[in-house]
């Protein structure tokens, strides 16, 4: 048998990894085997067997509780506070809509937002008049976060939405002080953490915010169509279900209406039981066989080592302003069309980053399974573009 080291055997697990350079978790992370398998049995159960009386849905439910309190332990919340969703955007819809808006209500966020945050505002000011607030944080959100989004309160602001890491360039926010600022003036504070769960170590009671949005596709490598959403037990009651269910309630049997006491009430009903399946498989093998302080240490050592590997690219500038050990690394090459390198990147070198658009530069994701030769492959594919262009 072969004697592995401990990245060669993450990676036979993912085979993904071992197949490309994949740089990218930032959008999708790799699927692990275990979590691929546990969707086929869940699958296959119910072919057999169909999806029949209460044993079926007392796994299913079952299925779902795992992956609650597998989220609950990544985010150091209780389970209570966890309610399955279908992505960070599900999450983040869910907390923009709870609220009862009136004309002339005000909403802060930052000039780093990714769409699916920035849609629901957009939405809710359309419908109802709310204004919105954009707290700037710098080109690259250099800026404190808290010092920004301070500046923007007014006596009509009821929820400040900003991301814990920027999906532009990979800073990580001073969340825990805007967590403060909110509870100092009574104003609820939502988070995207599309691009901090499973990044970075996440602690939401420390953070003292109201609400965490999180995906399971990205850096928990789980199926999309996954993800959650924390909601602080406090903060509960200052949100309504704008869509409810079988889920949503203490007993649907019961002729008493009565949202559940958790954050089972913006569940509204039924999900993907196999995919549940594999985003609680992904997560307890992330936890339990990789774990977590070993990821977390890890994407932020080869976040440095990017970050000072590709400074002798020539002509590439980088747009994180310091390596922020969040995984994620934003660069330009000058004169040179983001679409084209990353075209160039995937078909001649079997390396894969994507474009940020909305800065017309590239983005590269140093996920737990990466290694620092993919590195310096990438940093050399980019000098031989520059050679050849």
């Amino acid at each position: 048998m072969l004697d592995l080291t401990p990245i060669e055997r993450i990676r036979r697990e993912m085979p993904a990894t071992t197949s490309r350079i994949y740089l990218n978790t930032g959008t999708f992370g790799p699927l692990p085997v275990s979590a691929i398998q546990a969707m086929q049995q869940q699958a296959q159960d119910e072919l057999q067997a169909g999806r029949l009386g209460m044993a079926f849905f007392e796994r299913m439910h079952a299925a779902q509780q795992a992956a609650r309190q597998a989220v609950a332990r990544l985010l150091r919340a209780r389970e209570d506070e966890i309610a399955l969703t279908g992505s960070t955007g599900d999450g983040l819809n869910i907390i923009s809509y709870g609220l009862n808006w009136q004309p002339g209500d005000e909403i802060i966020t930052t000039n780093h937002e990714h769409f699916s945050l920035l849609a629901p505002l957009s939405q809710l000011r359309e419908r109802y008049g709310v204004v919105i607030r954009v707290a700037d944080l710098g080109p690259n959100a250099e800026r404190p976060a808290h010092e920004a989004v301070a500046e923007q309160i007014t006596s009509r602001t009821r929820l400040i939405a900003i991301s814990h890491v920027t999906w532009t360039t990979g800073v990580q926010l001073n969340i825990g002080e805007v967590g403060a600022l909110g509870r100092e003036r009574g104003i609820l504070v939502l988070i995207d953490g599309a691009q901090s769960a499973g990044a970075i170590p996440v602690d939401a009671h420390a953070l003292g915010i109201d609400f965490y949005a999180t995906p399971g596709q990205k850096w928990l490598c789980g199926p999309d169509g996954t993800g959650a959403l924390y909601a602080c037990r406090d903060a509960l009651n200052r949100i309504t279900s704008t869509y409810v269910g079988y889920s949503s309630v203490e007993d649907p049997h019961s002729e008493e209406w009565k949202l559940a006491e958790n954050a089972r009430r913006f569940e509204a009903g039924g999900r993907h039981t196999a995919a549940i399946v594999a985003q609680a498989a992904a997560l307890n093998w992330l936890e339990e066989t990789v774990g977590y302080q070993w990821i977390f240490e890890r994407i932020a050592d080869l976040n440095t080592y990017a970050f000072n590997t590709l400074q002798s690219v020539p002509g590439l500038r980088l747009l994180t302003p310091t390596p922020a050990g969040s995984g994620l690394l934003t660069f330009i090459l000058d004169g040179r069309n983001p679409d084209e390198v990353v075209k160039y990147l995937s078909e001649q070198h079997n390396i894969f980053i994507r474009t940020i658009p909305e800065m017309n530069s590239m983005r590269v994701s140093t996920g737990f399974y990466n290694t620092t030769e993919e590195i310096d492959t990438l940093a050399r594919a980019l000098s031989a573009y520059q050679g050849e262009h």
